[in-house]
């Protein structure tokens, strides 16, 4: 704590003693503050004899622009945290955090008008000079199209790329509020109680606009649309919890807890759109051609806790512990809504219990080992039939229809249970240094809506899916190659490898579909016996022999689906290093993904729509010059296929033809370099009053090694459980970015 010098060498009640950051206490940096994206911190001490209420407040602000245009990304952030020491037994915390978070036009993703990488790979031509759309405000008349649309070389399917960024926008702005106060008291030596509550808050606002004349979403005969959504969200936990440590004998202590817990979560949406304005430009509901259509939703879960553990060390080399918790979820039916998860785990450090094995090649060695089971509850509102209403009115009167989803009122809580053993090891005076750990992990009723036959007026329904395994290995390997005083180098390994198996679903079931899409009827499954995630779809038919069977020039494919790969890497892993030079610092990191399969809408649609260099066979004099010739076996005359087709005819026909775009998933990326420089204590002082300051350099995503064409196999197409159906996605940017870092 810095002391006010003006202030008596004893401080009296009410002196004030403050460090900060220097660059964000000046007031003529907050315009910069918000405009550059930075981060600063302020702390703050009360004292009163001693000291009793200190804080800290810090901001942050970030600006990110997007690699299309017109797209932005920001970020604001204001946290303050404090302590009030009421007595030696007495003190109380509080935080809060204010987060917004807004983007500017974020492009849409997969098959979606917003998407601008759907046009360029779907529907554009390999002539089409895209900087010439660029300016686009002459009208779709300078292109055959009516004059009140914009330039476009081909209005089938898609606008102008540059033009649904500009005059379409998207905002979405989310004010989220994060807060929480304890107060703890000591009840007796070693015996503590603390009473929290908090909530997690926030509100997304969403508007997406649509200008006459977009392809996606609005009725053509009308001049434009809007989509509103509003969102709010209200998550609280309040918990007493008792926890007390003492030392039974002079070689066991022991630290016990016990509590309870009530989580209450709510959930509002909210939103209106229309297909059709009246007059262009305006987006409000008074001016919809189309009546907007209204829906509203409203999630409410509540659950119950109470928990426990107690831990004992023997002798400061033997620790076990054993934890329990219940919860009673609203989710759930009522005589079955309690679910208990226990634990057990233990950890031995050898070379503490055992002396004599510790020597120069052994420096230490820890065994633990734990047995887990973990409960969770449904989704809501899965439990009875729920009736959906709808904003238009017949004769007068509301209308209502029955959620397709058909609940299931006899559903049970999903228990997943764990065993784990691990072991770290310290070699050569700790430096080489190994955590390694094998698992194994069962999932028992398993809550998933599965397709059903639309016979009965529903299409899915909630059951509980019988088991899924994981079986899996972790490590992490450290090695102080070179340790000096001038320069050291340390290097770091990581391997994970997980198998996952579905061992039974529900009764009559063996397969449950997770997802699918893709335009090529491909499919993500939980099939029974098989591992999670199988990629299923049509494959060549071939002969005994493996060749492609071929008639009138064209490739065939089998009638039925086969699985073509699976979702699951085989491992993945990572080498990182830090190089010490001085006050320079060297970071590198590279992340690894082994095997799994992918299958790829942007390379079928690229090749079908002859934009991507792969489609160039076929036709290198002439657009039916020399054709192509497919590689195989004619059905007809059971000789090699000579029937040339042209490639348009070629490509076109592979529509539908999973097999050829499913692609290994794996990569080597050079995911980051750092460069550091860290200023000497005393010039950082000296100069800017820190203790601390840091200059870097990042880079990321700066390199990647793969076999799949045109695309980054690293994505997440959804949140949804259809991974490793990829449909125009964009790339993970390389990016540049300089940090500073002033510790007060």
């Amino acid at each position: 704590m810095a002391r006010d010098p003006q202030a008596p060498s004893s401080p009296g009640a009410g002196t004030t003693s403050c460090t900060a950051t220097p660059w964000i206490a000046h007031p003529d940096n907050v315009k910069d503050f918000f405009e550059t994206g930075v981060t600063g911190s302020t702390t703050v001490g009360v004292s009163g004899g001693t000291e009793r209420l200190n804080g800290r407040l810090s901001m942050g602000a970030d600006n990110v622009r997007g690699i299309f245009p017109n797209n932005l990304f920001q970020r604001r952030t204001v946290s303050l945290s404090g302590t009030f020491r009421a007595s030696s037994k007495l003190t109380a915390d509080g935080t809060v955090q204010y987060i917004h978070n807004s983007g500017r036009n974020r492009p849409g993703v997969g098959y979606s008008g917003r998407n601008p990488l759907q046009s360029m790979f779907n529907w554009f031509g390999r002539q089409v000079d895209i900087e010439a759309l660029r300016d686009y405000s002459a009208g779709g008349a300078f292109n055959g199209g009516p004059a009140t649309r914009e330039y476009n070389w081909n209005y089938s399917y898609h606008n102008n790329p540059f033009w649904v960024m500009q005059d379409n926008p998207q905002t979405d702005d989310r004010d989220r509020l994060i807060g929480s106060v304890s107060v703890n008291y000591q009840l007796a030596e070693g015996l503590n109680a603390n009473l929290q509550t908090g909530s997690d808050i926030y509100r997304l606002g969403v508007q997406q606009l649509y200008a006459r004349g977009a392809e996606d979403f609005i009725n053509l005969a009308y001049n434009g649309g809007f989509r509103f959504q509003n969102d709010y969200r209200n998550d609280n936990n309040t918990g007493l919890t008792l926890t007390g440590t003492r030392r039974l004998a002079s070689w066991l202590e022991t630290n016990v807890v016990a509590g309870g817990a009530l989580r209450r979560e709510y959930f509002n949406t909210n939103a209106q759109q229309t297909t059709g304005l009246l007059v262009p430009r305006i987006y409000n509901p008074s001016n919809a051609a189309i009546a907007p259509s209204i829906t509203q939703d409203i999630t409410r879960r509540e659950v119950q806790s109470v928990y426990g553990s107690a831990a004992f060390t023997i002798k400061n080399w033997w620790t076990i512990e054993g934890t329990a918790r219940n919860d009673w979820s609203s989710t759930l039916p009522s005589d079955n809504n309690s679910y208990f998860y226990p634990s057990v785990n233990t950890s031995i450090v050898l070379t503490d219990a055992v002396p004599g094995i510790q020597g120069r090649f052994l420096s230490s060695l820890k065994l633990r080992g734990a047995m887990a089971r973990v409960g969770s509850d449904a989704p809501a509102y899965s439990l009875v039939p729920v009736f959906l209403g709808q904003s238009q009115r017949f004769n007068g009167q509301p209308q209502y229809s029955l959620d397709t989803k058909l609940a299931n009122a006899d559903l049970k809580p999903e228990i997943t249970r764990s065993d784990e053993f691990g072991a770290e090891l310290g070699l050569f005076d700790n430096r080489v240094q190994l955590d390694a750990s094998v698992y194994s992990k069962s999932t028992r009723n398993q809550i998933f809506d599965v397709a059903i036959s639309g016979a009965s007026g529903f299409d899915r329904k909630w059951v509980n899916a019988g088991e899924i395994s994981n079986k899996g290995f972790e490590s992490l390997l450290t090695v102080g190659l070179i340790q000096s005083p001038r320069f050291s180098w340390n290097t770091t390994f990581n391997f994970a490898r997980n198998r996952s198996r579905v061992v039974d679903l529900a009764p009559d079931v063996e397969t449950i579909v997770l997802g699918s899409g893709g335009f090529g009827d491909v499919i993500v499954e939980a099939r029974k016996g098989e591992p999670y995630g199988a990629i299923r779809g049509y494959k060549y038919e071939r002969d005994a022999d493996g060749n492609i069977l071929v008639q009138d020039g064209y490739p065939l494919s089998e009638a039925g689906l086969s699985v073509l790969g699976n979702i699951q890497p085989k491992w993945t892993g990572g080498w990182s290093n830090q190089f010490t030079f001085g006050n320079f610092s060297v970071g590198t990191l590279i992340d690894v993904k082994k095997g799994g399969q992918l299958y790829s809408v942007t390379n079928m649609f690229g090749e079908y729509a002859g934009v991507l260099a792969s489609s160039i066979p076929g036709r290198e004099v002439d657009w039916d010059d020399p054709g192509v010739v497919v590689e195989g076996i004619d059905v007809v005359t059971g000789l090699p296929n000579t029937t040339a087709i042209t490639a348009e005819q070629y490509y076109h026909g592979l529509f539908g033809f999973t097999e050829r775009y499913v692609y290994d998933a794996g990569y080597v990326k050079f995911r980051e370099l750092r460069l550091a420089y860290n200023l000497p204590q005393s010039m950082a002082s000296r100069i800017l009053g820190a203790s601390e300051v840091s200059i870097a350099l990042t880079g990321r995503n700066l390199k990647m090694w793969t076999n799949v064409p045109n695309i980054d196999p690293e994505f997440a197409y959804s949140s949804r459980n259809d991974q490793g159906i990829e449909v125009n996605m964009s790339p993970n940017p390389r990016s540049i970015g300089f940090n500073l870092r002033i510790v007060p």
